[in-house]
């Protein structure tokens, strides 16, 4: 009757670990609309222009795989960061931060409509050269409706289950391999240079060639 008893608990504990782990419901795909498996560890350098910065994107987006809208929100862990901020706008508004840290519910949940497909909006934007590992984990969450003016709205409710695990690294490299400064935090900038090799003063804005008093060469984008 023992045996019985904690058999039947084990079976329980069981079910309830299944039910912690959907990843039917959406999918994560690739900037090409390759589906990004559970568990996949992504390498991005890529690098986007903005005008006054650049950004390295992961190109992800969500697709609701089912027929009935869905409510999804995103945890974020950001075990790596060398400079710069990490931002992430989704479901459906934007964060940005600088220090690595474990962010639950990184910002609210949100509802994809059935069959949609969303960009999650997800870049690090580095002031240098130098790397940022993220790990994002979605989650499903119930569907409640609120009751305003006589009609019903949609909305987040609970946690439901864990969907898809990704984990993004990203690396800002120097082309001419020359060092970052995250490992030149205590050096001072004996002389500056612009990109055509023009001595230039502190004030400067754009690229610049700093050398170091340590001895190294390094490449930074002055603000």
């Amino acid at each position: 009757m023992k045996r019985v008893f904690i058999s039947a608990i084990a079976a329980l504990l069981c079910i309830g670990a299944s039910a912690q782990s959907d990843l039917t419901t959406f999918q994560v795909v690739d900037k090409d609309g390759n589906v990004v498996a559970d568990g996949a560890t992504l390498e991005l350098s890529e690098i986007e222009n903005m005008g006054s910065y650049i950004q390295i994107p992961t190109g992800l987006s969500v697709k609701n795989t089912t027929g009935t809208d869905q409510a999804i929100g995103i945890d974020i862990n950001l075990s790596k960061i060398d400079n710069g901020n990490f931002s992430c706008c989704f479901p459906s508004s934007c964060t940005d931060v600088s220090k690595a840290g474990e962010y639950e519910d990184y910002n609210a949940p949100g509802i994809l409509e059935a069959g949609e497909t969303k960009e999650i909006l997800t870049e690090w934007i580095p002031q240098t050269y130098g790397k940022c590992t993220a790990t994002l984990q979605f989650k499903v969450y119930t569907i409640v409706e609120q009751e305003l003016f006589g009609v019903k709205i949609p909305e987040p409710g609970e946690f439901k289950a864990y969907a898809q695990k990704i984990t993004v690294n990203f690396e800002y490299k120097d082309p001419a391999g020359i060092n970052d400064l995250s490992s030149d935090n205590n050096a001072k900038v004996v002389s500056r240079y612009n990109a055509n090799g023009t001595r230039v003063s502190s004030d400067f804005k754009g690229l610049a060639i700093e050398k170091l008093s340590n001895g190294k060469t390094i490449k930074r984008i002055i603000k």
